[in-house]
């Protein structure tokens, strides 16, 4: 498979897209090589524009990636992050006290974060992500995960060995496809009458309130605030009956929707309704704010920073998706390393600039002046977790800060 361009809106299906933000070419986010890659291989690196729907207020990516490049060789294991093993524990315990489901599909479950906790309060699960190294992981625990994508044959499958589903949920999953819609017509196909799909996203009201460009890499494809996600619901059959943000990512939508359409929506969905037509989040002035926005803090922080590691050490902290896009905006090649705690990731290099990824142990042998938080949406756990640390700490958003 090779790279497309989305021409249409994936949520109204508009062909009035207009160009927003172009973050230029940038290495894969997650594309961590191994130092022997980095010898052999040539790095690619891709277009990242990012468009806003005339019509309906969608921000989107339209250089469209194949998952298999993206997912298949997968360097994110949810598990090694202490507060998102809370975040699924916390969030089963909230689909089994709302909903009480007997059989839940997950799909894009990772190494299972979410299906542990379910099994524990006796909720049978099936789990679908297209990674083959993190699949593996799940299934060391016990659980039962395919390899391979949702769709409506998954979902014919899965339903003809299990029977019909309560719940088909997907944590930081749904905008990662093109064509999301397939989810919705497989959801469709697997769950119950009175079923309900329940998804959790990067909410785009975060993303303009905190400035997160810096989360828009090129396997986040869709930008959703629940005025955009009904239009996509409605025209494939549900609707939604709960919404809620949640701290997940530095905020999260999170949105029960119905497949009966009789089902009543509680008072959450009007309210958040109304509360994004106050904000203006579909609002064509306020994106294009946030695009002269983005690129002001792009300068300011790559020249503070610059200036800075001519005179002093500076590292990274977190090697995530938002890491390489600051490190590669801001050509932060002065960087020594990137600490991070996964074994994933540690002794690999960062996209792009090649950063050396470390684990935290690593600080205490030679601790530099500052440590540049790239994964600030943690910064408190951080530095609970370096305490010992008598640097300076700088988080570069919402807004640039030293500590």
């Amino acid at each position: 498979m090779t790279e497309i361009v989305s021409k249409t809106c994936r949520a109204c299906s508009s062909p009035e897209l207009e160009l927003l933000l172009d973050l230029g070419p940038q290495p894969l986010a997650g594309g961590f090589l191994s130092p022997e890659e980095n010898s052999k291989l040539h790095e690619k690196t891709y277009p990242l524009p990012i468009h806003v729907c005339r019509k309906c207020g969608l921000v989107q990516t339209t250089f469209v990636i194949p998952a298999d490049t993206l997912f298949t060789n997968y360097f994110f294991s949810s598990s090694t992050v202490d507060y998102l093993v809370r975040h699924f524990v916390d969030y089963a315990a909230w689909l089994k006290d709302k909903l009480n489901p007997e059989f839940v599909v997950e799909f894009g479950c990772n190494d299972g974060i979410l299906l542990e906790p379910l099994e524990r309060l006796g909720v049978q699960t099936c789990g679908i992500d297209i990674s083959r190294n993190i699949t593996e992981l799940a299934r060391h625990k016990g659980l039962d995960v395919i390899t391979g994508y949702f769709d409506s044959d998954m979902a014919k499958q899965i339903r003809q060995k299990y029977g019909p589903a309560d719940i088909v949920t997907g944590s930081n999953a749904f905008p990662h496809n093109d064509r999301p819609e397939q989810i919705l017509l497989a959801a469709q196909d697997v769950l119950k009458d009175n079923g309900h799909i329940c998804l959790e996203m990067m909410y785009a009201g975060s993303l303009l309130e905190k400035l997160q460009w810096d989360s828009m890499y090129h396997e986040h494809l869709s930008y959703f605030c629940l005025s955009t996600l009904e239009v996509l619901l409605d025209r494939f059959g549900f609707h939604a009956v709960h919404a809620e943000i949640v701290p997940m990512h530095a905020g999260s939508l999170r949105v029960v929707a119905a497949k009966d359409p009789n089902e009543k929506a509680d008072p959450s969905v009007e309210a958040l309704l109304s509360a994004e037509k106050a904000l203006g989040l579909t609002s064509l002035e306020k994106w294009r704010d946030f695009a002269a926005a983005t690129m002001r803090q792009i300068r300011i922080v790559g020249d503070v920073l610059a200036n800075l590691a001519a005179r002093k050490r500076i590292w990274g902290y977190g090697a995530a998706g938002r890491a390489t896009m600051w490190v590669n905006a801001c050509k932060m090649n002065y960087l020594e390393a990137v600490v991070d705690a996964s074994p994933l990731r540690a002794g690999r290099l960062m996209p792009g600039t090649h950063t050396p990824i470390v684990f935290p142990d690593a600080l205490r042998v030679s601790p530099p002046d500052y440590i540049l938080v790239t994964a600030w949406n943690y910064f408190d756990t951080i530095r609970s977790k370096e305490a010992w640390y008598d640097g300076i700490w700088i988080t570069p958003a919402p807004v640039l800060r030293f500590m």
